[in-house]
């Protein structure tokens, strides 16, 4: 990841606003010059794009990190969008490559936010920048007397022990592991951790889930068209606070709120019927860990 000095990124950010602003058919162009291996019309495709990753990059600056830092992360982001776009699908170039500069980004977060990373993963997505937000909620509604740890375990559709542990990872500085775990004696907190690393058995039955998930929705997606393809990217795999709204989706793809909307209620019965075996809810279930182990 290429770090900048405050005065490196100033000029690096007004040298990024020179570059045009491209249409449709110009993205389009590039993006086949550069699967046939124009390496330059991949490069000016990207280059036109960076403006783009600054703006995604600013919605993040909430959590401690240098906006530099966020930018960088993205703009690897993009380059893995520009080897996997496909323009024979019609798509702007960022409307696909949003999810992936939003995905690097969400995940530099979560591993910088604290010395002890707060760790990855759909879940841990959501807990991280959703939890303080539903705690005030609960407070709102049923007062400081309730306890909010068993209600935001069922909210988050996780064990009390995690949301616990997210509170703790939020709410407190880091501490230590050589520090001693109590005020008398030499024991380290260190000492005091127990090993949460699940054994062989829960191994292979998790991955042999994430293989059948994997394969369902699989299915699903083939049979999908672009802007099918699109909501379930920017839609139904995204965490909330990064979920883009359907009017937004709809001025991207040039249809209306209301057809977005449809569309994705249309996605949704599908996946629901590829999964139905798998239990009830079992897209918003199931949605997290293929995007997880993809």
């Amino acid at each position: 990841m290429i770090t900048f000095s405050n005065a490196s990124f100033q000029h690096y950010l007004a040298a990024i606003e020179r570059y045009p602003v491209l249409d449709r058919a110009r993205e389009l162009e590039l993006a086949r010059r550069h699967r046939e291996g124009d390496k330059a019309a991949g490069d000016l495709l990207v280059s036109a794009s960076l403006r783009y990753v600054v703006r995604i990059a600013h919605g993040y600056r909430g959590y401690g990190l240098k906006l530099a830092d966020l930018v960088s992360e993205g703009n690897l982001g993009l380059l893995k969008a520009l080897e996997r776009f496909e323009p024979d699908r019609g798509l702007r170039f960022m409307t696909y490559a949003s999810y992936w500069v939003r995905a690097q980004i969400l995940t530099y977060v979560l591993k910088h936010y604290s010395v002890v990373g707060i760790g990855t993963g759909p879940m841990q997505s959501k807990l991280f920048f959703r939890l303080q937000r539903e705690k005030a909620k609960i407070l709102a509604e049923h007062g400081a007397d309730v306890d909010t740890t068993a209600l935001l375990a069922e909210r988050f559709g996780c064990s009390k022990n995690r949301i616990r542990r997210m509170e703790q990872r939020l709410e407190h500085k880091d501490t230590s592991l050589d520090a001693r775990a109590y005020r008398e004696g030499a024991t380290t907190l260190l000492e005091t951790l127990a090993d949460e690393a699940p054994g062989i058995e829960d191994e292979v039955g998790r991955r042999e889930r994430i293989r059948i998930v994997r394969d369902r929705i699989a299915r699903v997606m083939q049979s999908l068209d672009d802007r099918e393809q699109a909501i379930v990217q920017r839609r139904l795999l995204s965490v909330d606070d990064d979920r883009t709204t359907l009017s937004d989706l709809g001025r991207e793809l040039g249809i209306s709120r209301e057809r977005v909307r449809q569309l994705e209620h249309r996605v949704k019965a599908k996946l629901r019927r590829q999964l139905a075996d798998l239990g009830p809810n079992a897209p918003a279930r199931l949605l997290p860990i293929y995007a997880e182990a993809a």
